[in-house]
Order: C-alpha cells, then sequence, then structure tokens
C-alpha cells in the first residue's frame, strides 16, 4: 500500500468515527438531532467524507488537486445538506493542505490554497445561513477564520518540512558533486602520472635501444674483419642492455613507492656521463659547458628542472642517432645567464651514405615540450641553418639564487 492509500484510509476511518460519535451524541444536543444516525443529513456527510478522503489518492499524480477537490465538496455538502456535523468536512480539507505544503510547488499551493480558503468560507457561510443564523458579519468572520485554520494553518509546518527536505536534497547534491569533482581530479591526476609515466619509459627505453641498435650493426660488420673489436662492441651492448634494465627498475620501484638510490638521481653533474654513454655507441658528441664563476654550475634549478635537462639532452641525441646516424652533434649547457639556464642539442645533417629512420612517434617532441612546460620553462626546436636539427630548452632558476648586479 502506497503512503496516499494509507493517508486517505486513516483521514476517512478518522471522519466517519468522528462522526459517529457526534451522531451518538445528538440526543443531548437539539442541534445535531438533524445529523442523527441514519437520517440523509447523516449519510450525505458520510459520503462527502469518504469522497474528500478517496481525493487524497490523487495526490501522487497532483500535490494540489485533492485540496481543490475536497474544499469543493465542503460546498456541496453544504448546499445539499446542511447540518450541525458540517464542521468534520474540515478534516479532509486540513490533512490535503498539509499535504499540499508538503510536496507541491509553493507557486501551485499558494493559488489552490486561496482558491479552497475561499470555497471553506463559502461553504461556511452556506450552512450557517441554511441553519437560520441571522449575524451576518459574525458569520463572515467564523468562515474567514475557518478558512485560516483548515487551510492556511496547515500549510506552515508544511512548509518548514519541505524546506528542510529540500535543504538536505540540495546539501546532498552539493556532496555528491564535490564527490564527482573528487573522482574526476583523482582520475586527471593518475592520467596525468600514466602519462608522465609513459614519457619516462619512452625516454628511457628509446636512448638505450637506439644506441644498442647502432652497435649492434656496427657489431655485424667488424665480426669478420675486426673481431676484438666486435667484441668490445658486444660487451658495450651487454652494458647498455644492463643499462636499461636498471633505470627500469629504478622506475618500477619509484612506482612502487620505493626510496631510490642517490646514484639514480639524473642532474646537469650527469650530463658528461651521459655523453660518454653516447660516445661508446660510435656517435660523435661534443659537450660545452659555458658557466658563471660566480656560482656552481647549476645553481636555483630544481631537481625538477635538472631531470628536465637531462632527459631533454637524452631524447635529442637519441633523435639524431634514429635520423642523423653519425652526424655529429654539439650539446652545449649555457649557465651564465643568472634567471635561466639554456640548452641546446644540434646535430649536423645526415650524410648521404645514412640511413635515417622512416619515422618516429612523435613523442619524443611532445614529452620535452611537455617537461618545459611543467617547470615553467620553454622549449623549441627545428632545423638548422646547416640542414640540421637543433633543440633548445630555456629552464628558469628557483627565486634567491639569482646573481645580484655589479655595481658600477
Amino acid at each position: 500500500m502506497s503512503w496516499s492509500a494509507a493517508i486517505a484510509a486513516a483521514t476517512a476511518l478518522s471522519a466517519l468515527a468522528l462522526l459517529s460519535i457526534i451522531a451518538l451524541l445528538s440526543g443531548d444536543d437539539p442541534s445535531l438531532a438533524a445529523a442523527a444516525l441514519g437520517t440523509a443529513a447523516w449519510w450525505g456527510t458520510a459520503a462527502t467524507l469518504v469522497l474528500q478522503s478517496a481525493a487524497l489518492l490523487w495526490g501522487r499524480r497532483r500535490a494540489t488537486a485533492p485540496l481543490g477537490c475536497a474544499a469543493g465538496l465542503c460546498l456541496v455538502l453544504a448546499l445539499v445538506f446542511p447540518s450541525g456535523v458540517f464542521t468534520i468536512t474540515a478534516l479532509p480539507v486540513l490533512v490535503a493542505s498539509f499535504l499540499a505544503g508538503l510536496t507541491g510547488a509553493w507557486r501551485e499551493v499558494r493559488r489552490w490554497a486561496l482558491a479552497s480558503g475561499v470555497l471553506v468560507a463559502a461553504a461556511h457561510m452556506v450552512n450557517g445561513s441554511a441553519e437560520g443564523r441571522t449575524d451576518g458579519w459574525n458569520l463572515v468572520l467564523q468562515a474567514v477564520l475557518q478558512a485560516l485554520v483548515v487551510v492556511g494553518l496547515p500549510l506552515l509546518p508544511a512548509s518548514v518540512i519541505a524546506a528542510q527536505r529540500a535543504t538536505n536534497a540540495a546539501r546532498r547534491e552539493t556532496l555528491a558533486a564535490v564527490s564527482r569533482e573528487r573522482d574526476a581530479k583523482i582520475s586527471e591526476a593518475v592520467a596525468l602520472e600514466r602519462a608522465a609515466m609513459a614519457r619516462e619509459l619512452h625516454d628511457i627505453a628509446a636512448h638505450h635501444l637506439s644506441g644498442i641498435s647502432l652497435m649492434a650493426s656496427a657489431v655485424a660488420r667488424q665480426t669478420a674483419s675486426a673481431p676484438d673489436e666486435a667484441r668490445s662492441g658486444a660487451l658495450e651492448i651487454r652494458k647498455q642492455s644492463n643499462a636499461i634494465l636498471e633505470d627500469l627498475r629504478r622506475l618500477v620501484g619509484l612506482l612502487r613507492d620505493a626510496a631510490s638510490e642517490d646514484e639514480g638521481v639524473k642532474t646537469l653533474a650527469t650530463l658528461p656521463g651521459l655523453i660518454e654513454t653516447a660516445r661508446a655507441t660510435g656517435a660523435r658528441v661534443d659537450f660545452a659547458l659555458r658557466s658563471d664563476e660566480r656560482r656552481k654550475p647549476g645553481a636555483g634549478v630544481s631537481p625538477l628542472g635538472q631531470l628536465a635537462a637531462y632527459r631533454m639532452v637524452q631524447e635529442s641525441l637519441t633523435n639524431a642517432s634514429r635520423h642523423a646516424p653519425g652526424a655529429h652533434c654539439v650539446v652545449t649547457v649555457d649557465d651564465r645567464d643568472p634567471h635561466r639556464l639554456r640548452l641546446t642539442v644540434r646535430n649536423a645533417p645526415p650524410g648521404r651514405q645514412a640511413r635515417p629512420a622512416s619515422g618516429g612517434s612523435g613523442f619524443g617532441v611532445v614529452g620535452m615540450r611537455e617537461r618545459a612546460a611543467l617547470i615553467g620553462g620553454s622549449f623549441d626546436a627545428g632545423p638548422a641553418d646547416d640542414g640540421g636539427w637543433e633543440t633548445r630548452m630555456t629552464i628558469p632558476r628557483e627565486s634567491g639564487h639569482d646573481l645580484p648586479e655589479q655595481s658600477a
């Protein structure tokens, strides 16, 4: 049984029980004699109460319809069977008014409450006039008070409860929105972390595997003509393989929240080792550091900025080995500017007999640009004047590390 059916049944039973009690007491009150048990007025009132209670079932579809129907039935009863028990019909109207204020929209409830109040007041005046009352102004005042009490008074607590419901619903919606926003931020953070891991894996794997590929080609050519050099190249391949495995283990360890060893931190100080590794693969790489004697190289550059610098050089050398194999490369670190660090990696155009890679994923340049943006720097890449390729990154220093201006 739905809540509206339960309310309708309870209202009908309560009103009929009250009508029966009043009818049993009609012998002691001459004004109630016309509504004695079994009379036409009694049956008419009972039928009206049942219809008014049945109108409450409409509340499932429209909250204000039962109020207007119950008030209209009051007027019909007053016109057909006026009696002293007429006031019992106020009970279903009161219940209907409370339900309308509880579940209906206030703009619609306001119009129906006004119309229902007019109907209840009119019914009270018609019933009083039929009983022979001649005190007109008193009758009008009582009719207005009847309408205010029966229709207006239940709207007050109903409105308070409805406002509390709306507030709770808004609070739940706000909490749900906050929860959705938090989940979205978590998903975004996870996506960014996955992108960062993908870039890191790309930088590590692409650099080492490109070197291994070049060394393997050299070993294949030297196997017959220069076995000793081929053996050295094979050992270097093994060294590079171990290096990539170590880097991958370190990255996985970071993902597992394990403390990384200091020797695994990539900084500007580790760039010479990176250059030596590239030279071991047969690449021709020169390294130039232009520093200021008044501070340590890389001073004021954050650890994240130094990692970005290392990865930029690593990725640039990898791209040079893929697209311009055998070309001369120059890595320049300009540390003289007191506000920012500049890195440049430039390679000459590939030789006529070189076989550049057919293409790449494009993630290397994207990763370098994203790393620069992450630390507030800048990155650009493009063809050089001699037909080669040049990549440039600018990394800002943290505040407090700028050199003071020299006094005149």
